[in-house]
């Protein structure tokens, strides 16, 4: 089961969704995720944390079976970005040959894009989160009377 799918839904559909989402959200109440051993010593703490704040920032719920993931975006942003620096200062070529770290940093970034999607906080994941309270009229519609 998708808890965000797009075309028609039944109402029985609707109601289990809504249903996981609240045992979800509930699950997640008072838990909080922790900065892992190989998230620091990856150089990857100043990332944790931003990540952090932005989901306290907005209300997102993780509980901590998604601690390894949120450790995991941490270290392959840090990762991205030494190799995008060292890419910088290396240049594009490197003894003639395309820099070995432009590769990498694209495994990283295509990871970190992953990571995203899969703990919600990418703008296409919100916005069909969005178009599923707009679905289940958690919240009103606002081109409703438009298309009335």
């Amino acid at each position: 089961m998708k808890l965000e799918q797009k075309g028609h839904i039944t109402k029985k559909e609707r109601q289990d969704k809504a249903q996981v989402k609240a045992i979800l959200k509930e699950q997640a109440s008072g838990q909080t995720v922790k900065l892992l051993k190989v998230t620091k010593e990856a150089g990857a703490e100043g990332f944790f944390s931003l990540l952090s704040d932005v989901l306290k920032t907005n209300e997102i719920d993780l509980i901590s079976l998604d601690q390894f993931q949120l450790n995991l975006l941490a270290i392959n942003m840090q990762r991205f970005a030494q190799c995008e620096k060292n890419i910088n200062e290396q240049g594009l070529l490197v003894d003639g040959k395309k820099n070995p770290l432009i590769a990498a940093s694209n495994i990283y970034l295509k990871n970190v894009q992953s990571l995203f999607n899969d703990l919600g906080l990418s703008r296409n994941a919100r916005m069909k989160q969005l178009l599923n309270q707009i679905q289940t009229q958690k919240i009103e519609d606002p081109f409703k009377d438009l298309i009335n």
